[in-house]
Protein backbone atom coordinates (compact mmCIF):
# COMPACT_ATOMS: atom_id res chain seq x y z
CA UNK A 1 0.00 0.00 0.00
CA UNK A 2 1.29 3.46 -0.94
CA UNK A 3 -0.13 6.49 0.86
CA UNK A 4 0.36 9.73 -1.05
CA UNK A 5 0.43 12.91 1.00
CA UNK A 6 -0.03 15.32 -1.90
CA UNK A 7 -3.55 16.39 -1.07
CA UNK A 8 -3.51 20.00 -2.32
CA UNK A 9 -1.14 22.42 -3.93
CA UNK A 10 -0.51 25.37 -1.65
CA UNK A 11 0.83 27.94 -4.08
CA UNK A 12 -1.21 30.71 -5.58
CA UNK A 13 -0.84 29.74 -9.22
CA UNK A 14 -3.80 29.45 -11.57
CA UNK A 15 -3.27 25.73 -12.12
CA UNK A 16 -3.49 23.59 -8.99
CA UNK A 17 -4.07 20.27 -10.74
CA UNK A 18 -0.85 19.86 -12.74
CA UNK A 19 1.48 20.22 -9.70
CA UNK A 20 -0.70 17.85 -7.70
CA UNK A 21 -0.61 15.26 -10.47
CA UNK A 22 3.13 15.66 -11.01
CA UNK A 23 3.85 15.09 -7.32
CA UNK A 24 1.75 11.93 -7.21
CA UNK A 25 3.29 10.57 -10.41
CA UNK A 26 6.71 11.05 -8.85
CA UNK A 27 5.89 8.39 -6.25
CA UNK A 28 7.55 4.95 -6.43
CA UNK A 29 6.11 2.79 -9.17
CA UNK A 30 4.89 -0.72 -8.23
CA UNK A 31 6.41 -3.71 -9.93
CA UNK A 32 5.30 -4.21 -13.53
CA UNK A 33 1.95 -5.97 -13.72
CA UNK A 34 1.06 -5.34 -10.07
CA UNK A 35 -2.70 -4.65 -9.90
CA UNK A 36 -3.47 -1.25 -8.45
CA UNK A 37 -6.56 0.23 -6.83
CA UNK A 38 -6.52 4.02 -6.51
CA UNK A 39 -8.31 5.43 -3.47
CA UNK A 40 -9.02 9.09 -2.74
CA UNK A 41 -10.86 10.79 0.12
CA UNK A 42 -12.87 14.00 0.28
CA UNK A 43 -11.53 16.76 -1.98
CA UNK A 44 -9.39 14.25 -3.90
CA UNK A 45 -12.46 12.40 -5.20
CA UNK A 46 -13.21 14.63 -8.23
CA UNK A 47 -9.58 14.20 -9.33
CA UNK A 48 -9.33 10.42 -9.04
CA UNK A 49 -10.37 9.54 -12.63
CA UNK A 50 -7.88 12.12 -13.91
CA UNK A 51 -5.13 10.50 -11.85
CA UNK A 52 -6.15 7.01 -12.98
CA UNK A 53 -5.99 8.09 -16.62
CA UNK A 54 -2.47 9.46 -16.11
CA UNK A 55 -1.35 6.27 -14.37
CA UNK A 56 -2.73 4.12 -17.19
CA UNK A 57 -0.82 6.20 -19.74
CA UNK A 58 2.31 5.56 -17.71
CA UNK A 59 1.78 1.82 -17.89
CA UNK A 60 0.36 1.20 -14.42
CA UNK A 61 -1.99 -1.76 -14.10
CA UNK A 62 -4.91 0.12 -12.56
CA UNK A 63 -7.80 -2.26 -12.03
CA UNK A 64 -10.17 -0.05 -10.05
CA UNK A 65 -10.61 3.16 -8.11
CA UNK A 66 -12.59 4.09 -5.02
CA UNK A 67 -13.89 7.53 -4.08
CA UNK A 68 -14.33 7.88 -0.33
CA UNK A 69 -16.80 10.36 1.17
CA UNK A 70 -16.31 13.14 -1.34
CA UNK A 71 -17.90 14.79 -4.31
CA UNK A 72 -18.76 12.66 -7.32
CA UNK A 73 -16.34 13.39 -10.20
CA UNK A 74 -18.46 15.57 -12.47
CA UNK A 75 -15.87 17.82 -14.12
CA UNK A 76 -17.11 20.95 -12.37
CA UNK A 77 -15.39 23.25 -9.89
CA UNK A 78 -16.14 22.82 -6.20
CA UNK A 79 -17.87 26.18 -5.95
CA UNK A 80 -20.43 25.05 -8.52
CA UNK A 81 -21.90 22.66 -5.94
CA UNK A 82 -23.76 25.56 -4.38
CA UNK A 83 -23.55 29.31 -4.03
CA UNK A 84 -23.47 29.00 -0.24
CA UNK A 85 -20.14 27.13 -0.33
CA UNK A 86 -18.39 29.80 -2.36
CA UNK A 87 -19.88 32.49 -0.14
CA UNK A 88 -18.63 30.68 2.96
CA UNK A 89 -15.11 30.52 1.53
CA UNK A 90 -15.22 34.19 0.60
CA UNK A 91 -16.23 35.07 4.15
CA UNK A 92 -13.08 33.51 5.64
CA UNK A 93 -10.50 34.26 2.92
CA UNK A 94 -7.43 36.14 4.15
CA UNK A 95 -6.11 39.40 2.67
CA UNK A 96 -3.48 37.37 0.76
CA UNK A 97 -6.29 35.37 -0.96
CA UNK A 98 -5.46 32.24 1.01
CA UNK A 99 -7.88 30.29 3.16
CA UNK A 100 -6.96 29.29 6.71
CA UNK A 101 -6.33 25.57 7.37
CA UNK A 102 -9.56 23.67 6.83
CA UNK A 103 -10.17 22.68 10.51
CA UNK A 104 -10.76 26.37 11.23
CA UNK A 105 -13.57 26.62 8.70
CA UNK A 106 -16.16 24.83 10.78
CA UNK A 107 -15.40 25.96 14.32
CA UNK A 108 -16.07 23.52 17.14
CA UNK A 109 -18.12 21.24 14.87
CA UNK A 110 -15.00 19.73 13.32
CA UNK A 111 -13.59 18.66 16.71
CA UNK A 112 -16.36 16.11 17.05
CA UNK A 113 -15.18 14.27 13.94
CA UNK A 114 -12.19 12.84 15.83
CA UNK A 115 -12.77 12.41 19.55
CA UNK A 116 -9.27 11.22 20.46
CA UNK A 117 -7.20 14.38 21.11
CA UNK A 118 -3.88 12.90 19.97
CA UNK A 119 -5.31 11.65 16.67
CA UNK A 120 -7.15 14.92 16.14
CA UNK A 121 -4.03 16.99 16.77
CA UNK A 122 -2.03 14.83 14.37
CA UNK A 123 -4.56 15.13 11.54
CA UNK A 124 -5.24 18.83 12.05
CA UNK A 125 -1.54 19.65 12.23
CA UNK A 126 -1.14 18.55 8.61
CA UNK A 127 -3.64 21.17 7.40
CA UNK A 128 -2.10 24.23 5.77
CA UNK A 129 -3.46 27.46 4.25
CA UNK A 130 -4.44 27.03 0.61
CA UNK A 131 -5.32 29.50 -2.17
CA UNK A 132 -8.99 30.43 -2.46
CA UNK A 133 -8.62 29.82 -6.22
CA UNK A 134 -8.10 26.10 -5.53
CA UNK A 135 -11.87 25.69 -5.39
CA UNK A 136 -12.50 27.55 -8.66
CA UNK A 137 -10.57 25.12 -10.88
CA UNK A 138 -12.46 22.25 -12.44
CA UNK A 139 -10.78 18.92 -13.05
CA UNK A 140 -11.43 17.05 -16.32
CA UNK A 141 -13.06 13.63 -16.09
CA UNK A 142 -11.57 11.41 -18.81
CA UNK A 143 -13.30 8.39 -20.26
CA UNK A 144 -11.62 5.38 -18.69
CA UNK A 145 -11.56 1.81 -20.02
CA UNK A 146 -14.55 -0.28 -18.93
CA UNK A 147 -12.14 -2.73 -17.32
CA UNK A 148 -11.23 -0.08 -14.73
CA UNK A 149 -14.17 -0.33 -12.36
CA UNK A 150 -15.21 2.37 -9.84
CA UNK A 151 -16.69 2.27 -6.36
CA UNK A 152 -17.95 4.85 -3.89
CA UNK A 153 -17.65 4.52 -0.12
CA UNK A 154 -19.51 6.99 2.05
CA UNK A 155 -19.46 7.67 5.76
CA UNK A 156 -22.89 8.53 7.07
CA UNK A 157 -25.30 10.80 5.18
CA UNK A 158 -22.92 13.65 4.33
CA UNK A 159 -22.27 12.57 0.74
CA UNK A 160 -25.47 10.62 0.16
CA UNK A 161 -26.16 12.60 -3.03
CA UNK A 162 -22.78 11.63 -4.48
CA UNK A 163 -23.28 8.01 -3.43
CA UNK A 164 -26.72 7.97 -5.08
CA UNK A 165 -25.28 9.41 -8.27
CA UNK A 166 -22.50 6.83 -8.24
CA UNK A 167 -25.07 4.08 -7.82
CA UNK A 168 -27.13 5.48 -10.71
CA UNK A 169 -23.98 5.47 -12.86
CA UNK A 170 -23.48 1.78 -12.15
CA UNK A 171 -20.71 2.13 -9.56
CA UNK A 172 -20.34 -0.30 -6.69
CA UNK A 173 -21.43 1.64 -3.60
CA UNK A 174 -21.24 1.06 0.14
CA UNK A 175 -21.88 3.04 3.31
CA UNK A 176 -20.27 2.88 6.73
CA UNK A 177 -21.86 4.61 9.70
CA UNK A 178 -19.49 7.36 10.75
CA UNK A 179 -18.42 10.93 10.16
CA UNK A 180 -16.25 12.43 7.44
CA UNK A 181 -12.97 11.39 9.09
CA UNK A 182 -14.08 7.85 9.88
CA UNK A 183 -10.82 6.47 8.47
CA UNK A 184 -9.06 8.12 11.43
CA UNK A 185 -11.63 6.96 13.99
CA UNK A 186 -11.95 3.38 12.71
CA UNK A 187 -8.92 2.70 10.47
CA UNK A 188 -9.20 -1.09 10.57
CA UNK A 189 -12.89 -1.09 9.65
CA UNK A 190 -12.29 1.31 6.78
CA UNK A 191 -9.24 -0.61 5.53
CA UNK A 192 -11.12 -3.91 5.61
CA UNK A 193 -14.00 -2.32 3.73
CA UNK A 194 -11.72 -0.84 1.07
CA UNK A 195 -10.02 -4.20 0.57
CA UNK A 196 -13.40 -5.92 0.27
CA UNK A 197 -14.60 -3.36 -2.28
CA UNK A 198 -11.39 -3.72 -4.30
CA UNK A 199 -11.79 -7.51 -4.28
CA UNK A 200 -15.37 -7.18 -5.52
CA UNK A 201 -14.30 -4.81 -8.28
CA UNK A 202 -11.48 -7.13 -9.38
CA UNK A 203 -13.78 -10.12 -9.45
CA UNK A 204 -16.37 -8.28 -11.54
CA UNK A 205 -19.13 -8.63 -8.96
Amino acid sequence: MTVAAAAMTTTGHDDHIAPWLAELLDRPVPAAGTPVTVVGHSAACPRIPYLVDALLHRGWSVRSYICVDGRFPDGEAFVSSGQHFGAMLDSIVRPDDYLPPWPRWWGSLVEGLVVDPAARDLVFSEAVPIPRSWFDQACPVPTLPEAVRPAFLSFGPGYAESRDRAHAEGWLTHRLDGDHLHQVVAPYEVTDTLEALAACLDSGR
